[in-house]
């Protein structure tokens, strides 16, 4: 039975003395009666059927005896310090399901106002000492335990008003580039989104954090503090947090999608009429495969083209920006996202073109005649299969030597190596030897083709980057906090600037401009491989 006089029960005792008493020293007195008086009753062997309840009405009972022992001992208190205001002083008892919700709402606050609480009224100690203890003044301390006295008033007043993420979380998405799957099992989980989503408008303390999504600042504080030290939260102001990145609403967003999907229309039919226009430029210099189809060449052209055009266009926009925004966010990582809250439905917003599913990938090696090779996976997404791990240290070097010499004698191992590749696509058999089936160049010569295709993307980059700019200020900038106008430049509308996905929809669904291999899986269209002496 003495397990029932846990440190919780002993803190809710001094709190629900000093809720009464407007003296530290008599609330600790009384505290100090009432639990010597359970432990002697305990330890005396009294039967106690329901311990909470006869905890409580002895508790009860002690205080009345103090009121008719010091005729002016009770105190009215001011009504914003009392953590409980009975009815009735003789016959309110706290039930077992007020301590817990009193427990709860202690559970809530944050460290700095538990720590307060628990020095104040479990250990006993003066302002003076608490001030000395943690070095603050002592006008801190007593605003800190004001603070945390009505917080857990409003904690068991208010705990129907639990934010709705408590049980109903915001829908997260979040997108990132750079250096962000270094962190992305760090902020993936649901708790830390939904802090994401209470800090993405307004600044909020730690309490108001736990209020929201219903889980007591102990068991997030650690989390909190990650995300503030790593960027992603950052403090408005003592104490309270915002995010340090742009969520958007999600239905906003998607209107934004589908206005973007109107205004690169036409952009394939735009940038391949502007490719075709520098053809012959990019075919007279000297790279391996220079006199393979234009389809096939294509697969790779429309990505660089789709490259520069995006370049072009971010240096346009953020010319415009240069003198009102920082040129960086001082980060190695972008993120950005989207938030539903339960309330919100989102709107019919439908993509006129939806872009073709497109991703790169870019994977550098040393072989026994180049200090640096790349494997250029340029559309790695279906209808492909993976292919980024067809190269590896066991056959680029084969393969750069067999594009050295096409007749190279192989041993019996390389026999096998240069099969796995002819079976994937990556090698050609003809007569007089193995080759590649995929472009190879020197990387001056890819910086060549990127210069030519730059000019000829220049004109369009001069349209797309005004449209788009105008509609993502439209749409998103008055849904973005003037804080992170940064973001909104450098990310936003930089992520807009992507009309890889919008090229290849129109050049994929229009005959006679890509060369539709048989077999996707067994294909190295939209693969090239570049190196360095």
């Amino acid at each position: 039975m003495e397990k029932m006089i846990t440190k919780e029960l002993v803190e809710t005792t001094y709190l629900w003395c000093a809720g009464r008493l407007d003296n530290s020293h008599d609330a600790a007195d009384l505290a100090q009666e009432i639990l010597c008086t359970a432990l002697q009753e305990i330890r005396r062997g009294r039967k106690i059927d329901h311990f909470h309840g006869w905890y409580w009405g002895m508790a009860q009972n002690r205080l009345r005896m103090y009121f008719r022992m010091k005729r002016h001992g009770a105190v009215s208190l001011d009504a914003t310090e009392q953590l409980f205001i009975p009815d009735d002083t003789a016959d309110a008892l706290l039930t077992a399901e007020e301590i817990g919700e009193l427990n709860h709402a202690i559970s809530r606050l944050s460290a700095m106002h538990r720590e307060m609480i628990i020095l104040y009224y479990l250990r006993g100690m003066k302002i003076s000492d608490i001030a000395r203890t943690l070095d603050v003044p002592e006008g801190t301390v007593k605003r800190r335990l004001f603070d945390a006295k009505n917080d857990i008033r409003k904690g068991v007043t208010e705990m129907t008003n639990t934010g709705k993420s408590a049980y109903a979380p915001a829908e997260v998405k979040l997108s990132g580039g750079y250096s962000i799957p270094d962190y992305w099992n760090m902020i993936n989980d649901l708790m830390t989104k939904q802090i994401f989503a209470v800090c993405a408008c307004e600044p909020h303390t730690i309490r108001e954090i736990a209020d929201e999504i219903g889980v007591a600042p102990v068991y997030f504080e650690e989390k909190l503090q990650w995300l503030l030290d790593n960027g992603f939260l950052k403090e408005h102001a003592a104490g309270r947090y915002l995010t340090d990145f742009i969520l958007y609403p999600a239905g906003k967003k998607a209107e934004f999608q589908a206005a973007l999907s109107e205004i690169y229309e036409t952009v394939g039919e735009e940038v391949i009429r502007a490719i075709r226009s520098v053809e012959d430029k990019i075919r007279a210099l000297d790279f391996y495969g220079s006199d393979m189809p234009a389809g096939k060449l294509l697969w790779v052209w429309c990505v660089w083209a789709g490259n520069m055009l995006m370049e072009e266009m971010n240096a346009l926009y953020r010319g415009k920006w240069a003198s009102k925004v920082p040129e960086n966010n001082g980060k190695t990582w972008r993120l950005t996202g989207t938030v539903q809250y339960p309330e919100e439905e989102m709107p019919a917003a439908s993509l006129k073109i939806v872009p073709a599913p497109w991703s790169n990938l870019h994977r550098p090696f040393r072989t026994s005649g180049y200090r640096w090779v790349e494997s250029a996976n340029l559309f790695e997404a279906e209808p492909f299969d993976n292919r980024d791990s067809i190269f590896d240290e066991g056959n680029i070097d084969l393969f750069m030597r067999i594009y050295d010499n096409p007749r190279l004698a192989l041993t019996p191992n390389e026999e096998e190596n240069a099969a796995g590749l002819i079976r994937v696509g990556f090698l050609a058999r003809r007569e007089d030897g193995l080759y590649p089936a995929m472009p190879v160049m020197s990387a001056k010569v890819r910086q060549e083709i990127h210069e030519i295709l730059r000019t000829a993307m220049s004109p369009i980059a001069m349209k797309y980057a005004s449209a788009v700019g105008e509609c993502a200020e439209r749409m998103l900038l008055p849904v973005t906090r003037a804080d992170l106008l940064e973001e909104f430049v450098h990310w936003t509308v930089s992520s807009a600037f992507f009309p890889i996905g919008y090229i290849f929809r129109y050049a994929m669904d229009t005959p006679g401009v890509l060369e539709i291999p048989a077999d996707y899986s067994t294909s190295a269209a939209g693969f090239a491989v570049c190196w360095r002496k």
